[in-house]
């Protein structure tokens, strides 16, 4: 009877044991869902984000190539208009190497023209005169603002002075002219060469000094 007893003191030791190591096995899968869980979610949005990283890089190169094509189309027809046809503006991108071994994204901003019966291709830095170089600044300028969305008028103070004096002026007022009308966008222009661009002009005034006092005089509407 006692040895009974024993075996069912045992049983009894045993079966508390395992009951208490179930437990703790159930806790243990329990975390371990648990946690099965918490990483489905970390890595469905993990894929999300790097599904998110990609949409917005591709939206980036998208949105820099339109503005890109933007700038040329603009510029190229500002050229082509004012210098005739064989002027093109061109990006031109490359990569560079930094010392850390990152890549290093360059641009340029090339234009071509005639010459003889082929062309050639130039920067703007001391290889294109003053007027050239400031058709394409007003290009960059207009690409801006389209991209931008503004529609407001556009002051313009003294351009186009390093314009040669070969007729492209008038070629100048008459550009200006076609872009106000295209763009129903007021310019508002300031200039000592009245006589050339006045032919263009909805409005012109006319400002004088009086005894040291600037006066204003609408010469023509």
């Amino acid at each position: 009877m006692s040895e009974w007893k024993e075996i069912q003191k045992k049983y009894n030791e045993w079966n508390s044991f395992l009951i208490q190591k179930k437990g703790a096995r159930d806790q243990l899968l329990k975390v371990k869902k648990d946690e099965e869980i918490r990483l489905a979610n970390y890595e469905e949005k993990k894929r999300l984000y790097n599904l998110a990283q990609l949409f917005l890089l591709s939206e980036i190169i998208d949105r820099r190539q339109k503005a890109i094509e933007s700038i040329e189309e603009i510029g190229t027809y500002a050229l082509r208009t004012i210098y005739g046809a064989g002027y093109k503006l061109k990006f031109d991108t490359f990569e560079e190497k930094r010392k850390d071994g990152a890549p290093n994204f360059k641009m340029e901003l090339n234009i071509t023209s005639p010459l003889g019966d082929g062309e050639v291709t130039t920067g703007l830095d001391d290889e294109r005169g003053g007027g050239l170089i400031e058709i394409v600044a007003f290009s960059l300028r207009i690409a801006a603002l389209n991209w931008l969305n503004y529609e407001g008028p556009i002051v313009l103070d003294e351009a186009y002075k390093s314009m040669s004096a070969d007729g492209k002026l008038e070629t100048v007022a008459d550009f200006l002219r076609e872009l106000s009308n295209a763009t129903s966008r007021q310019i508002i222009f300031a200039t000592h060469r009245a006589e050339i661009f006045s032919l263009v002009a909805d409005n012109v005034v006319k400002i004088e000094s009086n005894n040291g006092t600037a006066e204003c005089r609408l010469i023509r509407k």
